[in-house]
């Protein structure tokens, strides 16, 4: 007899429709991640999710050379309404951009846009892959909904057509050397619509920082004193968002 308050150690991401009375049928790499990667074997209990139907307890029913049935037990989560924080940024090399996806996704970014800059090295990305590294975050961490990855587009392209009651905070570093007021993140509320936008290795350059300066709907901030790589800074932006206004604030007030 199945123990049902067994803890499943492993969460797996199913695009399908997920429910009490339908079986899931899991093809390709999660066949291959659970029979010879994890020495899965019949009966033996995982989760599955998706971001629409919530979190559920299955167990492996039938396992073939293919594919593998799973026979739903029960639901353990429902889904809940996230924090709408977005995040752009500029590609860097493979191994960053790759980081940048993974931890914006742990860190509960709801969408991900790669952006071209003036400085952007990096001029395509493999979509598929960020998708696959969001989706592996996700199953990770805990989470049950999937951020959306738009493909690269250029950023004033992106910012012609924002809708501006979405305010752009963008990491600045030559703020600290004017004498302006800085942006206070305690205006902001739990439930503001947001987003953060990080530039690429350089930063943005002075045209470009003209350009966004003269949008009302953005405004710079400055992530400290000392000159961020894009992934430390995409990280920063996150966490410091979260304790002031997102879902770390409640730990951060407790502590003070």
């Amino acid at each position: 007899m199945l123990d049902l308050s067994y803890k499943a150690k492993i969460r797996l991401y199913f695009s399908g429709k997920l429910s009490l009375k339908n079986p899931v049928k899991l093809e390709n790499k999660q066949v291959h991640y659970l029979i010879n990667v994890m020495r899965k074997k019949k009966d033996d209990t995982l989760l599955v999710f998706n971001g629409v139907d919530g979190e559920y307890l299955a167990k492996i029913s039938q396992i073939y050379k293919k594919y593998i049935l799973l026979t739903i037990v029960k639901k353990t989560r429902e889904v809940e309404a996230e924090l709408d924080l977005w995040i752009l940024f500029a590609p860097v090399k493979k191994a960053p951009t790759e980081y940048i996806i993974q931890k914006a996704t742990e860190l509960g970014a709801s969408k991900i846009f790669p952006v071209i800059t003036e400085r952007t090295i990096t001029k395509q990305i493999n979509l598929k892959r960020m998708q696959d590294i969001a989706i592996e975050a996700t199953e990770q961490c805990e989470r049950l909904t999937i951020p959306e990855i738009f493909d690269l587009k250029k950023i004033k392209e992106l910012i012609e057509n924002w809708d501006e009651k979405r305010i752009i905070l963008y990491a600045d570093e030559t703020i600290r050397k004017q004498d302006e007021t800085k942006f206070d993140f305690q205006n902001l509320h739990s439930k503001s619509l947001g987003a953060i936008l990080i530039g690429p290795e350089g930063g943005f350059n002075n045209d470009e920082i003209q350009y966004l300066r003269k949008k009302t709907f953005i405004e710079p901030i400055d992530l400290g004193p000392r000159i961020l790589k894009s992934d430390t800074a995409v990280i920063s932006a996150l966490v410091l968002w979260h304790c002031l206004n997102g879902n770390m604030k409640k730990y951060a007030q407790s502590n003070n």
